[in-house]
């Protein structure tokens, strides 16, 4: 077992292909094996100095994995053939692992090793929002992660880095089932990659309205070799109402309303309608959010058996206030919907098919109404990269419930500069 240091050299980049695109069109084709992929990576892992968060790499399966891939007669047809992924902590890749762990296994991926993630918000390491994956990811040291966001911490991470983030709709990825306790339906897997085309690919990949369930075995059965999928031939949306609020009260910092103009500039320089329009925030939504992240943490210290006396003093009063929440009726059911409602409805009114809001940075960012509203309403929240000369920025771009791979593509526009 070994930590790789954040500052390491990325095992992907030089002259060979990068990325998840160019890393699987490469070991599909047979220009790469996987093994070599993953002898790139653990080299990057010699000398490396343990921190407080990083990637933790199994040399022996990772290797074993690799070496499996490689004699598959079918790796012509896998859509991510030998693509590293780091799994973040809160996902289970032990034996089969999560479902959504076996959809990447079965697609070909590489489970590089896993992210460790801080209990708080900052990692001992500085890492943005405390989620070594996106520093990870933003490194090159793998080109694909996945993680639970249960808060906007991961999306907010991604932003910070200048790299793209995806948290879907309501059950477009299967949750592991502790999350879903964790988190009383706040959170969805997250993808994290360098850009909005690397998440198309996988997304076509593990989700279940391309690729199903993912396969009993080992072996994922398709029927046509791997190509442009389902998502790639997605188009852009064609109007986006667009605000640089983060809450009710609150605009977006000098940073995040600079990246929020450059896109509506290159929006619409793409042909694309844009409209003025806040989101209906409230100060009561962020209440609804606390309540269940607190009967979520609460919920979480008994499954575990804790004793909450030992925890420390702001986790103690969390658990306190979860507990109270579930002692006093609970959580109220019809919340999600409701707001989802409320917010599809906002995009009604302004004759828009999505949202362009600004993407807080890092650690301050998390849990905020702008990005935390999306959680608790299901709906699909992309961070993606905006192209500016000199400098990395990112907006988050929300839509109706299905529209992840529209996002995606109008994502795209903003990466052309």
């Amino acid at each position: 077992m070994s930590t790789l240091h954040l500052d390491e050299p990325s095992p992907t980049s030089g002259d060979g292909p990068s990325g998840v695109s160019g890393l699987a069109a490469a070991v599909r084709e047979g220009r790469l094996s996987a093994a070599t992929v993953a002898e790139r990576l653990l080299a990057a892992l010699d000398d490396a100095v343990p921190v407080g968060a990083g990637l933790v790499v199994d040399a022996g399966p990772l290797r074993a994995a690799a070496a499996a891939l490689d004699r598959r007669t079918d790796r012509f047809a896998l859509p991510l053939a030998g693509v590293p992924v780091v799994v973040e902590d809160g996902i289970s890749v032990a034996g089969r692992g999560d479902e959504v762990v076996r959809r990447l296994r079965a697609a070909g991926a590489l489970v590089a090793g896993r992210a460790r993630t801080a209990e708080h918000e900052v990692g001992l390491d500085g890492t943005p929002g405390g989620r070594a994956t996106a520093t990870v990811v933003a490194s090159g040291v793998v080109p694909l992660g996945i993680g639970v966001d249960g808060d906007g911490t991961l999306r907010c991470a991604a932003a910070a880095h200048g790299i793209a983030a995806l948290k879907p709709g309501r059950r477009v990825l299967p949750l592991p089932d502790a999350a879903e306790r964790r988190w009383c339906g706040l959170a969805e897997p997250t993808l994290i990659a360098g850009c909005a085309e690397d998440l198309t690919v996988v997304l076509d990949a593990i989700s279940r309205g391309t690729g199903g369930p993912a396969a009993s075995s080992s072996v994922l059965r398709l029927t046509a070799p791997a190509g442009p999928g389902p998502g790639s031939g997605a188009t852009p949306v064609s109007s986006l109402a667009a605000s640089l609020r983060t809450g009710r009260t609150r605009l977006a910092g000098p940073d995040a309303a600079s990246a929020v103009h450059t896109a509506i500039r290159l929006l619409q320089d793409a042909g694309l309608g844009l409209v003025a329009a806040d989101p209906p925030y409230r100060a009561v939504l962020v209440v609804h959010s606390a309540r269940r992240r607190q009967a979520g943490l609460a919920r979480r210290v008994e499954d575990l058996g804790l004793d909450p006396a030992e925890l420390p003093r702001s986790a103690r009063s969390l658990v306190r206030r979860g507990r109270r929440v579930r002692r006093l009726g609970g959580l109220r059911p019809a919340t999600p919907a409701s707001w989802r409602q409320r917010m599809v409805a906002w995009l009604d009114d302004a004759g828009a098919e999505a949202g362009l809001l600004p993407a807080p940075p890092g650690a301050s960012g998390a849990g905020s109404t702008g990005v935390a509203a999306w959680n608790l309403a299901g709906l699909p929240s992309l961070v993606a990269p905006v192209h500016r000369p000199g400098e990395h920025g990112c907006v988050q771009l929300v839509g109706r419930p299905g529209s992840e791979r529209r996002l995606l593509a109008t994502a795209a526009l903003l990466a052309e500069g």
